[in-house]
């Protein structure tokens, strides 16, 4: 253990100190990931196997939500099993035969196996039980069994792993294990006993306790304390719970962070931030700086650490930059927006020009992708869907306007609409890859099953502007990768290098580690609406910030920079030393909130504009981290428009599929929106017969119900796209035919 200092109880820890505890988990496991050495060729290392253990595993076979339903999961089978058994073979005890007599199981009878134990647990909440049941098959003991059943439901069942145990059965004292059930059931009634009382989950128990018996309770580099905070940089006493691995379940909820927690200064009133439900909300907009956990003003200082000169230099040329822009945007107004018909997507003399403008701005329309008639068809079928059935949850509640309805017959014709998927495949053409190898392919679009927006002259709600894909995510290493993602040139001090159309390294990312409101954890390049009505100005329209890569470069840098001091002489914006835990606009859960107050130099006044009027069957779409809003209250007549954003295919969008597809089949929402049985008893609700006959075999394909031809790739990369997808979706197709 790395301390002397004794070790708090389980019974008396108390929430900030579990909250911080918690916070140190990531840069506890990169050291003892660091330590090993690396992996083997062809193996993982500690710390991706860890992502994949708190990650990839609980996607697939997390079962809670918030809403009680049943769940959605995919089904766990020998791979997935020898993964977790390596996970744990590198993150405790090495035992040198166990993956051998763990892969002598037959995989047909393994998957049965673990399908048996988890009805068990699902009919009882017989967690003994279950284990039990799990420890038939060769290799795998109690230890490892709760490992496999401890990933179908995280937040009450805990892995069996000694630093646990050691914790909360033996005081934090190290002491002799048996691995029996007997242990194991007295380890679940500490489990239950300290969830119950600090409210958290038993996933965050298990690592909670892996800090405490490796790093011991001493405070590290995370803790230590920040300088006073002054002026327009004042921080106010505000934070989310710390949640730092993958997506966690939508129960995750905001908390005050303890008074110890702030560095001295002036304060102001706490702001009344709310849980973040899913779907409910795009933003949290408070106007005022809000201090997170002191972890990330560490991994602040990681982030400019040996490029303070480089990135202080940045700074001052994007801030030249950007008013140069901003009085661009603000004279040409709407039409900076760059149009194309449909029409002409296949025709050399407008489309240079065109994608060329897109790659500048980050948003366009295509006009007349669906005739008109078809789309005043669709839209009136989509209202008539939503009059015949119970009313459909819309949010929000006091002023609804954004409908959660995803499987009406009007939406899976407009996703599968050829004219559609083509114009996708148009607007995914200017995504490039550094790498030829990339697994990810934009010829083959993946359907991401989106809601319905009705405004009208009754809208009064109007949302702040905001990025989506995930807020404090950008700025993490286990979100969009730090300063190996892609915005390492921006954190590096040479934002000019940055392309916001390179796709590589955009595959491997998480934009979703907190469940949060609005977010989707997979790869869209463009988010899309298509309009079913006249949309104008003030009419519900869309107002867009129509600079990716300066706003982009801009709202990652601000949170280290603080601006002149009051009476100092100086108008100088400097580097801010030490660095704060604030990320200006970004809370875990919600969407970056990008407003006035904490981006001055952005003048949202001049550079936020609206998009030019949109006619029955425009398609207009953005950029992923485009700022955008709705404009503000509504006047005149409704508006209806369908969010049909524009994916590729990559692994993680056919893992998604996978649970969409379930989703589909009964009623449910896709994954990113919560998995309550919302349409399941609706009436007219579209089946599989309504997607084949809407748009044939590749409507098909793009909702995961027909195996892709793998001889339809234009290249070895991409034909490897495609067999990954086909084994995830297809594992039983693909085993007979290779």
């Amino acid at each position: 253990m790395g301390s002397s200092a004794p070790v708090p109880s389980a019974s008396a820890i108390s929430a900030s100190e579990f909250a911080q505890y918690l916070g140190r988990y990531p840069s506890c496991i990169e050291a003892i990931s660091a330590s090993k050495g690396g992996a083997k060729p062809g193996q993982k290392t500690l710390a991706e196997l860890d992502q994949y253990r708190y990650g990839e595993a609980l996607r697939l076979f997390g079962t809670a939500d918030s809403n009680g339903d049943e769940a959605i999961q995919m089904e766990m089978g020998l791979d997935h099993v020898k993964t977790l058994v390596e996970w744990k073979l590198r993150h405790g005890k090495f035992r040198p035969t166990l993956m051998k007599l763990v892969s002598s199981n037959e995989p047909d009878s393994l998957r049965e196996t673990i399908r048996e134990a988890i009805e068990v647990y699902r009919a009882s909440a017989d967690v003994p039980g279950a284990v039990g049941t799990l420890t038939r098959l060769r290799g795998i003991g109690p230890a490892t069994a709760s490992l496999l059943l401890a990933v179908h439901d995280q937040e009450n069942v805990i892995f069996f792993a000694d630093e646990a145990f050691y914790w909360l059965c033996c005081g934090g004292s190290k002491g002799p294990i048996k691995y029996n059930l007997k242990e194991y059931t007295a380890l679940n009634e500490h489990v239950r006993a300290l969830a119950r009382r600090l409210g958290v989950e038993a996933v965050d128990v298990e690592r909670v306790a892996f800090v405490l018996m490796r790093q011991g309770p001493d405070q590290d580099q995370d803790s230590k304390p920040a300088a006073p905070i002054t002026g327009a940089e004042q921080q106010t006493d505000v934070s989310l719970s710390a949640t730092d691995t993958k997506k966690q379940l939508p129960k995750r909820k905001a908390a005050l962070v303890p008074d110890s927690e702030i560095a001295p200064g002036p304060r102001r009133s706490k702001p009344h931030i709310p849980p973040a439900k899913k779907h409910e909300m795009q933003s949290f907009s408070c106007p005022d700086p809000i201090a997170l956990p002191r972890r990330f003003a560490v991994l602040k200082e990681r982030l400019v650490s040996g490029s303070e000169a480089a990135l202080e230099f940045s700074w001052h040329r994007l801030l030249q930059k950007l008013q140069e822009e901003v009085g661009t945007i603000s004279s040409a107004g709407s039409d900076i927006v760059p149009t194309i018909d449909f029409a002409d997507i296949t025709n050399p003399d407008y489309v240079d020009g065109f994608l060329d403008n897109l790659r500048k701005r980050g948003v366009a329309i295509i006009r007349d992708v669906v005739p008109r008639d078809t789309a005043l068809a669709l839209r009136k079928e989509a209202i008539e869907y939503l009059h015949q059935n119970p009313p459909a949850k819309a949010t929000p509640a006091t002023d609804p306007q954004l409908f959660e309805i995803y499987w009406s017959p009007a939406q899976i014709k407009a996703r599968a609409h050829p004219n559609v998927v083509a114009a996708q495949k148009f607007a995914m053409s200017v995504w490039k890859s550094k790498d030829p190898a990339a697994k990810v392919t934009a010829n083959f679009p993946v359907t991401y099953a989106d809601r319905v927006r009705i405004r009208t002259a009754a809208t009064r709600t109007v949302p702040s502007a905001h990025v989506d894909g995930g807020s404090v995510e950008r700025w993490e290493p286990d979100g969009y990768g730090g300063r190996a993602g892609p915005y390492k040139d921006i954190f590096q001090g040479n934002w000019e290098k940055y392309d916001p159309w390179e796709s590589s390294g955009r595959i491997p990312i998480n934009s979703d580690l907190y469940s949060g409101s609005a977010s989707c954890s997979i790869f869209r390049m463009f988010q899309g609406w298509l309009a079913l009505d006249t949309v104008l100005p003030a009419e519900g329209s869309l107002q867009i910030l129509p600079m990716p890569k300066l706003a982009t470069a801009y709202f990652l840098l601000r949170p280290f920079f603080s601006p002149p001091s009051s009476g100092a002489g100086s108008k100088t914006w400097t580097l801010t030393t030490p660095q704060t835990s604030i990320l200006h606009g970004a809370l875990p859960s919600y969407a970056q909130s990008i407003n006035p107050n904490l981006h001055p130099h952005l003048q949202l006044a001049r550079s936020m504009v609206p998009i030019p009027a949109l006619e029955p069957g425009d398609y207009v779409i953005w950029h992923p981290d485009l700022a955008h809003s709705i404009d503000g209250p509504h006047v005149g007549r409704e508006s209806v428009a369908m969010y049909i954003p524009a994916c590729p295919l990559t692994q993680c969008s056919a893992l998604y599929l996978c649970r969409q597809r379930k989703a589909f089949l009964r009623g449910y929402p896709g994954p990113d929106f919560g998995g309550c049985g919302g349409e399941k008893g609706f009436v007219g609700r579209a089946g599989v017969q309504e997607v084949n006959d809407a748009g044939g075999d590749e409507a098909l394909r793009s909702m995961g119900l027909m195996p892709w031809d793998e001889e339809d790739a234009d290249d070895d990369a991409e034909r490897e796209v495609l067999a990954t997808a086909n084994s995830i979706l297809f594992p039983d197709l693909y085993d007979d035919l290779y």
